[in-house]
């Protein structure tokens, strides 16, 4: 719960300063980037954290219910988009920030960004037409 709680405070705290980053017209300094990056893990953090507290407290309770068993079962849907997405996005706004003031890192920023998720896609595919 603590975590939950503490994870709505940091994007209360800074989610003014994302807001503002996305809404500007101007190229983003590296410290938006970063900035940006807080803001989107710790968004997912918390929903992540939120559908873990519930799915265990449900268990807790009934470890046999319907509800427990479902929320079990389908913790992939929250794990995928909360936790996976928000931090594939974090990471590259932080890696980003980092990089965007040296063009050659920057250039190999790009290349592994893009070398790493032709990986994924092809580790994707392999598991679907692999599969039995």
């Amino acid at each position: 719960m603590l975590t939950i709680l503490l994870g709505i405070v940091v994007v209360n705290e800074w989610g003014g300063a994302a807001k503002k980053a996305l809404q500007s017209k101007e190229k983003l300094s590296s410290e938006q980037w970063l900035i940006l990056g807080v803001v989107v893990a710790f968004i997912g953090q918390t929903l992540d954290n939120m559908y873990w507290l519930v799915t265990w407290t449900s268990k807790y309770f009934d470890e046999t219910s319907a509800f427990t068993t479902y929320m079990f079962d389908h913790g992939m849907l929250a794990n995928i988009p909360f936790r996976q997405g928000s931090g594939l996005v974090a990471a590259y706004c932080h890696v980003h920030a980092a990089v965007m003031l040296d063009k050659v890192k920057t250039l190999r920023f790009r290349l592994f960004i893009l070398g790493a998720s032709l990986m994924g896609l092809v580790f994707s595919l392999g598991m679907v037409f692999l599969k039995d």
